[in-house]
């Protein structure tokens, strides 16, 4: 493999930061963030910072200096901010919403703080870079190890170029996740049990999709192992470690005078409600009404549908004024169709790579893509699938499948990489992305 599986994930690396980087800093501080909206009373309703900046006056971050004035103001907003309100305080009972967000990140926030100095924000956004470096170099071994280097080079540019991969260099939980999932993917493959295993622990303390490396790593291991239980020890208890990980998690709210299930329960506080794969899409589509659980007791949401109509505004009137203007931002954020084409989108690359792909490929991404349609937000009912699938490598080795055409590849690689420009300024202005 050589000297290559080293410089090109570099390469991408760099080509991804740069892409994600340059339009964050220019639109955060040359630009307009999305400003506030108030109700009759004069009270901010929506707009500007999330809720875990603009609650309580002393969470609120500091401005900060040097490099990282530039460079991380613009990538710690949205989530990022719970992180940092996790990484300096811990889970709070007086603020039962930390529970939703999984301890690993915010740990490693911690503790870069602690060593360095550096603000628990700064530690992020090194952690997701690095993080996202590693996951590319490990990356490329593994899909040049199932398929080749050529498949292996365009799986990078698909994932690095998408849309809304600028999580990845965000102070998010991303870049972590997907270093940890192919490096356990990985050490399997490789029939190395007790590495895979420690490094899916660490994933499934990272996020709650982490426990579903079971299903892949359980593939892997009957392909190597079969189905006598005399030959799965002792290698089948390294290998149900990542089990542990939502245990932990939930001992760790306990020591906090929370409840052990809190990193469920508490997701009411995204107004999430239980509904069937078929419901959450119908609520997409039609629109619906949803019980939603709040402080105690059952609220009734009118689920708005999908909104198209932002895009025949647009081509209606193609001016500059009107395409920068808050009301067609907000418009086209709050639409939904990103979510719709990026669910869709995934569950026909899903399809396809059933007879494409390896399988544990596939046992990795379909529990991740079902799950959050049984708990769809009465908010956005597919909300933040835009994010959710990039970790989900297996879905754009299945582009890098499909666009075999050098022409075709270099034109979609351009248009992904004008979305991604648009998204990340959207982004760092606190429009709603995923």
């Amino acid at each position: 493999m050589g000297a290559e599986a080293i410089q090109f994930p570099i390469v991408v690396w760099v080509v991804h930061w740069l892409l994600s980087q340059i339009p964050a800093t220019l639109a955060y501080h040359y630009g307009t963030s999305r400003p506030f909206q108030y109700n009759a009373a004069g009270e901010v309703i929506d707009g500007g910072p999330s809720w875990a900046y603009s609650t309580v006056t002393q969470w609120l971050p500091h401005e900060l200096s040097g490099p990282a004035h530039w460079l991380v103001e613009p990538m710690r907003l949205w989530d990022g901010s719970w992180y940092r309100l996790l990484s300096i305080f811990g889970y709070n009972p007086e603020q039962m919403a930390t529970a939703a967000f999984f301890p690993l990140y915010p740990w490693l926030m911690k503790w870069g703080h602690q060593l360095t100095g550096w603000s628990e924000e700064t530690i992020g956004y090194i952690v997701s870079n690095l993080a996202f470096l590693g996951a590319l170099l490990i990356l490329y071994r593994l899909v040049s190890l199932d398929f080749n280097e050529v498949i292996a080079r365009r799986s990078l540019w698909a994932l690095a170029l998408f849309p809304t991969a600028f999580f990845f260099t965000a102070v998010y939980t991303e870049s972590l996740f997907l270093l940890l999932a192919v490096g356990t993917l990985y050490a399997a493959r490789r029939g190395e049990w007790l590495l895979a295993g420690i490094i899916g622990l660490l994933a499934a303390l990272t996020r709650s999709a982490g426990v579903m490396l079971l299903a892949p790593m359980a593939v892997l291991f009957l392909q190597q192992y079969g189905w006598n239980p005399r030959r799965w020890f002792p290698n089948a208890i390294p290998a149900a470690l990542p089990a542990a990980g939502p245990l932990v998690f939930g001992w760790i709210l306990t020591r906090s005078d929370m409840k052990f299930f809190d990193w469920v329960n508490q997701q009411w506080q995204w107004n999430r409600f239980s509904a069937t794969p078929w419901r959450t899409f119908e609520c997409t589509l039609q629109g619906c009404t949803a019980e939603v659980r709040q402080f105690g007791t059952t609220n009734e949401f009118y689920v708005k549908p999908i909104q198209w109509g932002w895009i025949g505004d647009i081509l209606k009137h193609p001016t500059w004024t009107h395409f920068t203007s808050f009301e067609w931002r907000d418009w086209m954020a709050r639409g939904d169709v990103l979510e719709f084409i990026c669910t869709v989108g995934a569950f026909i690359l899903i399809i396809i790579g059933l007879r494409k792909l390896p399988l544990y490929y596939s046992a990795f991404t379909i529990p991740p893509m079902i799950v959050p349609l049984l708990s769809p937000s009465s908010v956005h009912p597919l909300m933040s699938m835009p994010r959710f699938v990039l970790p989900l490598f297996p879905l754009f080795v299945m582009i890098a499948l499909l666009v075999t055409n050098r022409k075709a590849g270099i034109g979609l690689a351009i248009a992904s990489s004008i979305g991604l420009i648009l998204l990340t300024m959207q982004f760092a202005q606190w429009y709603w992305v995923a």
